[in-house]
């Protein structure tokens, strides 16, 4: 028996960690940044307690663990994640062997995306086309017209995942893009913290080589194949199967773990196209992986090695794992049949979708002993029924704000016209949108040509702070194909002072009408909803910046269904005055 600290408990493989650890006898201290965590309702733990959050106090969560290690004098330190360890890898010297993470060198490489990248292509472990950007300048050399070919994205990835800066965490997740415009926006507001790495999409499922190694020598192996991912275009996964390895990407893995000497576990990430066996390293994550339960339910036992090789010095053998077996989250579950269920698009090949019927099927997979729900378990009943109940909670939650939302927009509907009723003719009416450079300066000129001749002053602002903005190019074609040239636009940012001048203010959606409250809430008793007047459709008319051709050429065609609109409303109030 050891006794093991585990902190950062409150993370998704924080519950299979303790369940391991309980079920193999050793004494657990479980610790995280907050208790509300079905780990912390397992009755494995022999301690329970918060310690401070490393991604917003760094500085003060080292301390704690290593005031509370030299209190307590643990066997084995399992910082879990990524915010967990790294903060303790540089205060390695001041904990001691107990820390069950790889040495400094290993660490500082495989944490760091473009090393990595680097250190495959040495090793020929085929990547996916990347470009390293450290500059804005540098964006231009991105071939994102070649790589958006044929349903193709540019993936964006920070070169860490994880970034402290004045003793708090930044974290950046992966983001996939369609369109040069919203790529390049958001590559230049990563650019002020962290280099990144643009990479082409690569088709195919995510499969997990998941290890521990003993010195670069993997002792202990099994794959997994995600079935469902959060969201639908790639993210964490919410169903996985247990597979045989691929030959091809477990030598590619052991490879990397031989050459970076890693000690511990791990989880090298490929995409695999089974179909041409072609495949792709996604990252090597040196940490406990969140589809770990899948592992155990397939023997597995990751965090019991893990105890054997810091406390033994050696990992046990251990029986093959068992293939074929699955194992599911069972409330990212729900958000995975949520989304499929909104989702009517078929012909992107990045959405990681299945029949609905065959996906519901699955689920009695349990019955035959194919199958467990993370963190199930006859001895261990609390932590499942904790997050059955959460999820039951966040259901209610969630349509009791549907409905107050539903409500509320019936109302702002409803008030448009009568604001506008109570307005009659107004002189100066301003159309506004988050940013002006899509939905409103289209709407301005639409009315403004609607209005032609009537004694009405027509412009369009924003709440986006950076003023000049162009019109994105491929926004500026859709609008040519409708009749308005938007090419001399540039954004302009509304205030106060030009609200309070206006006789009628013009919004798009919720977050238009939530901005100008907190900006000038005396312009909402002169403000309607542009949706408002279209009959045919909701009362919220859509950002198109990020949205598919289709779906942007669908706003464009309301744009113009309530500019007419609202257009008759003012020439019908004028007629009755």
């Amino acid at each position: 028996m050891a006794r093991v600290l585990l902190v950062g408990g409150n993370c998704s493989a924080g519950l299979a960690i303790v369940q391991s650890l309980g079920r193999a006898g050793h004494e657990v201290a479980l610790f995280g940044a907050d208790d509300d965590h079905p780990a912390f309702a397992s009755r494995y733990p022999r301690q329970r307690g918060v310690h401070p959050d490393p991604m917003r106090e760094r500085e003060a969560y080292t301390q704690w663990v290593i005031a509370h290690h030299q209190s307590e004098g643990y066997e084995v330190i399992i910082p879990p994640t990524e915010e967990t360890l790294l903060p303790l890898h540089e205060e390695r010297k001041d904990i001691g062997p107990a820390l069950a993470i790889p040495d400094a060198d290993s660490i500082e490489l495989a944490f760091d995306k473009e090393r990595v990248l680097r250190l495959s292509n040495e090793l020929g472990v085929p990547n996916p086309e990347s470009v390293l950007v450290e500059d804005p300048n540098q964006l231009h050399a991105v071939p994102a017209e070649r790589w958006f070919q044929d349903g193709g994205a540019v993936v964006v990835k920070t070169t860490r995942s994880k970034i402290w800066e004045a003793g708090a965490a930044r974290e950046f997740a992966a983001t996939g893009f369609t369109s040069r415009g919203p790529l390049e926006e958001h590559a230049r507001a990563l650019l002020r913290h962290t280099p990144l790495q643009l990479q082409q999409w690569v088709p195919g499922v995510g499969v997990g080589i998941n290890l521990i190694a003993d010195r670069g020598e993997v002792r202990l192996v099994m794959a997994h194949r995600r079935v469902h991912e959060v969201p639908l275009t790639g993210g964490a996964s919410s169903y996985r199967e247990s597979v045989e390895p691929p030959a091809q990407l477990l030598e590619d893995a052991s490879r990397l773990i031989r050459a970076l000497r890693w000690h511990g576990v791990a989880m090298v990430e490929f995409r695999y196209d089974a179909t041409t066996e072609r495949r792709w390293l996604m990252e090597i994550n040196g940490r406990f992986w969140g589809s770990l339960p899948l592992a155990t339910f397939a023997g597995a036992d990751f965090p019991a090695a893990l105890v054997e090789l810091w406390v033994e010095g050696a990992v046990k053998p251990r029986p093959k794992p068992r293939t074929g077996v699955f194992a599911r989250r069972f409330t990212r579950e729900l958000a995975w049949l949520k989304q499929s269920v909104r989702s009517r698009d078929d012909s992107d090949p990045r959405l990681l979708k299945r029949p609905l019927s065959e996906a519901i099927v699955q689920w009695a997979r349990p019955l035959w002993g194919k199958e467990t729900w993370d963190g199930a378990s006859l001895r261990d009943p609390l932590p499942l029924l904790y997050e059955l109940r959460s999820a039951w909670g966040d259901e209610v939650a969630t349509v009791k704000r549907k409905l107050v939302r539903a409500a509320l927009l019936w109302q702002w509907g409803a008030r448009s016209h009568q604001n506008l009723q109570r307005i009659g003719s107004p002189k100066h009416i301003v159309v506004l949108c988050y940013g002006n450079i899509c939905r409103s300066p289209y709407a301005e000129r639409r009315l403004k040509e609607a209005l032609a001749g009537q004694p009405v002053e027509i412009s369009s602002a924003g709440f986006h702070q950076k003023t000049q903005r162009p019109t994105p190019e491929r926004i500026q074609v859709l609008a040519a194909a409708h009749g308005v040239d938007l090419g001399d636009h540039r954004s302009q940012a509304t205030s106060p002072e030009a609200l309070g001048t206006a006789d009628l203010v013009v919004v798009m959606d919720e977050k238009n009408h939530l901005l100008l409250e907190a900006l000038h809430a005396p312009a909402l008793k002169k403000t309607v909803w542009l949706g408002a007047f279209d009959e045919e459709g909701p009362l919220e008319i859509d950002d198109p910046y990020d949205l598919s051709p289709e779906d942007a050429e669908g706003v464009y065609r309301r744009l113009d269904a309530a500019c007419a609109g609202l257009t008759a409303a003012l020439v019908g109030v004028q007629s009755t005055r």
